[in-house]
């Protein structure tokens, strides 16, 4: 691993805004090319699973228990720098992509379709990255920036609007589960490329953490589990995709990607993910294409794209 690959601070550059260059340039973009194909068929998942009798709790067991055990090996040997990492980051790291943004998805799915999603969660991302950086780190908008936020925000709002304005049986509150799980995983976002952790440390503490959690409130009786009900086939199913592929693939290709190509490269190439969704929605789970679907995904990838400034920083 080169010395780019690892570096989280250079002059007066934000740390999660940082990119390696040569091959682990090309590395961190293949990686998150692997994670966008994923997290389509993690939507897709997602929305099989609520249809099914398999509950919340049940998919999110499998999404965290498996990789916080596979991993703890990595989150042992990397003891000590999680000890140094601020508490705050690690906070952020378990709430941003723990339990609140599994439950705030999986609830905006028993309302909205999977093109809703892909468009909310992953196309809105750069729009919550900004934000905190605006706020926290003080950064200016440059103008390409600046465009892409506004188109972002304009089809996030043809999104919401467009399903209110037509009844669509309360598509718009899933819409807005959908926009608050968005913010999680900015959160999430920001923290791991500024704690700096190895991938599969932070993907074990987040998978132990919660799966404590959930636990807990299995316990105390406030969630339950449908695992009984559904044929192996679907458990199976269910198991390949929330534990080997999201939970512990991209457990790596996540991690490895932010910490390569940064937070908003990432997110340039995560914009894809609503177009693969959408586009799979259709056979799988006989979603239309809607109209405001169309628009959104024109607008909102459009200002991915512009917002990250992927372009230019590849030419470097």
């Amino acid at each position: 691993m080169s010395e780019q690959g690892t570096k989280t601070i250079t002059g007066d550059q934000p740390a999660y805004r940082m990119m390696a260059s040569g091959l682990d340039l090309q590395m961190g973009v293949a990686a998150a090319l692997i994670t966008t194909m994923i997290w389509a068929s993690w939507l897709i998942s997602v929305k099989m699973g609520v249809t099914s009798n398999l509950t919340t709790f049940d998919l999110a067991l499998m999404r965290y228990a498996v990789p916080g055990l596979v991993f703890l090996p990595f989150l042992y040997k990397s003891w000590a720098k999680v000890l140094n990492v601020p508490k705050i980051l690690l906070v952020g790291i378990v709430i941003g992509a723990g339990l609140p943004f599994f439950f705030l998805s999986s609830a905006g799915m028993h309302y909205a379709p999977v093109s809703h999603a892909g468009l909310l969660i992953a196309g809105s991302f750069p729009l919550f990255v900004t934000a905190i950086a605006v706020m926290v780190y003080k950064e200016s908008l440059s103008r390409q920036r600046l465009l892409g936020l506004t188109s972002i925000g304009v089809g996030v709002l043809t999104l919401i609007l467009l399903s209110f304005f037509n009844g669509d049986d309360g598509v718009w509150k899933g819409d807005l589960f959908f926009l608050a799980a968005c913010f999680c995983w900015a959160v999430f976002t920001i923290c791991l490329r500024v704690a700096g952790l190895p991938a599969l440390a932070a993907t074990s503490i987040l998978g132990l953490v919660s799966t404590a959690l959930l636990l807990c409130l299995y316990a105390l009786g406030i969630v339950e589990s449908g695992m009984s009900l559904v044929s192996a086939n679907v458990l199976l199913g269910q198991f390949i995709v929330q534990a080997v592929l999201v939970g512990l693939l991209t457990g790596f290709t996540y991690g490895f990607a932010i910490n390569r190509i940064g937070a908003e490269s990432t997110a340039a190439i995560g914009s894809l993910t609503p177009v693969i969704a959408t586009l799979a929605a259709i056979p799988l789970l006989s979603e239309p294409l809607t109209v405001e679907s169309s628009f959104g995904i024109m607008f909102i990838c459009f200002g991915v794209l512009c917002a990250s400034g992927i372009k230019i920083r590849l030419k470097k």
